[in-house]
């Protein structure tokens, strides 16, 4: 572990850009491995319940690392253990994009969620500490450069599938790239003493569990949104499958851009303010996409849904690091478990009121969570700068 240095100007502000880059690294390997389902899938030959359980494999994996990274990071430092996790997410990412063997690929989908989910605590960890040093909200900005990376893996993924690299070679030169960008930021990452008398990890309850259900339900608009948001389009509005896909990207485009905003918006307005605009957006956007038979006013309600949700999981995971009595890494472990039950639960759930009524119906009732997030804003109001 390197020496603790003073947190000069200098270098809080070559920190910032350290752990951005390490957001944008971590955006770019999900967003590989989404662009590569299709292509596992079908060499692997399984069918899409099989590809369901392994999906729900990676969040299984994600989720039960989660706690442990709360523990890693308060005892080894969030710089650690950010780094280490990322060397392991980019070996895996490499590794779950070129099998075909179906149990080693759910071994592999395991270990690459687990190595996701601790480099997420650990990032947002770290990210929280910059935030400190710095004196001013920064969260929003760490978030969009993961946006970012998410939309630049994806479109990186298609090329390199496209021009027949999609055997796993191409993911292999990324996460060689990504191991080397790694390498490069880690003499400017932010070194902060472990939190040796605070709690690590607890038991969901108090702040730190409605912090994690508040995560949750936005996470469950989110997750919803990537499985049911073309279906929505092509069965209310009649578009194609390809023109519905844009509907997503009008929601994931205004969500990377309010997120680079954030940051600003949440000094001027406060984080109360901003999280009560963005439930009220994620309400009207929600409803405005299931009820318009139109394609155009629904691809509006999904960006207002993105400009709603951008800033509210950051404002969220930024009140759960400074939770009294709990380490960083440990108050954000302990909110971000329950909060990424959303990504694996919202889906599912949203399936299954879609199969006793319409999907219209499903998304639309879902809306309700925007309402919740509104009239929650106390939830970030002792612990936001």
């Amino acid at each position: 572990m390197s020496a603790v240095l003073p947190a000069t100007t200098s270098t809080v502000r070559a920190a910032r850009w350290a752990v951005s880059t390490v957001f944008f690294l971590n955006g770019a390997g999900v967003g590989l491995w989404a662009a590569h389902v299709p292509v596992v899938q079908a060499r692997a030959g399984i069918d899409t319940g099989v590809l369901g359980l392994m999906l729900l494999t990676i969040a299984a994996g994600a989720m039960s690392a989660m706690p442990l990274a709360g523990w890693l990071s308060a005892r080894w430092g969030t710089r650690s253990v950010m780094l280490c996790s990322g060397l392991a997410f980019a070996v895996m990412t490499a590794v779950l994009t070129a099998l075909s063997a179906v149990p080693l690929l759910f071994t592999a989908a395991f270990f690459f969620g687990a190595s996701n989910g601790i480099m997420d605590v650990s990032m947002n960890a770290n990210a929280s500490e910059v935030e400190t040093a710095r004196g001013e909200p920064t969260m929003s900005s760490f978030h969009g450069f993961f946006s970012l990376g998410g939309l630049a893996g994806a479109a990186l993924g298609g090329l390199l599938i496209g021009l027949g690299y999609g055997d796993g070679s191409g993911t292999l030169a990324t996460s060689m790239i990504t191991v080397a960008g790694l390498a490069l930021v880690a003499p400017r990452v932010l070194v902060v003493p472990p939190h040796t008398g605070a709690s690590h990890f607890a038991l969901p309850r108090g702040p730190a569990l409605f912090l994690g259900l508040l995560a949750l339900l936005c996470m469950a608009v989110e997750g919803a949104l990537v499985d049911w948001s073309a279906l929505l389009l092509t069965e209310r509005t009649g578009v194609d499958a390809a023109t519905a896909a844009m509907g997503y990207s009008a929601f994931s485009i205004a969500m990377a851009a309010c997120r680079f905003a954030g940051d600003g918006l949440v000094l001027r307005f406060g984080a109360q303010r901003m999280m009560a605009v963005g439930g009220l957006a994620m309400f009207l956007g929600l409803a405005l996409a299931a009820a318009s038979p139109w394609f155009i006013l629904s691809s509006a309600g999904f960006a207002l849904i993105g400009l709603g949700a951008a800033n509210v999981v950051p404002l969220i995971f930024a009140a759960a690091t400074r939770l009294p009595g709990m380490s960083a890494g440990g108050g954000l472990a302990t909110a971000a478990t329950v909060g990424y039950t959303g990504l694996l639960m919202g889906p599912v759930a949203i399936g299954w009121v879609a199969a006793h009524s319409n999907i219209a119906v499903a998304l639309g009732g879902l809306s309700l969570a925007g309402l919740v997030i509104a009239f929650s804003t106390g939830a970030v109001k002792k612990t936001a700068q």
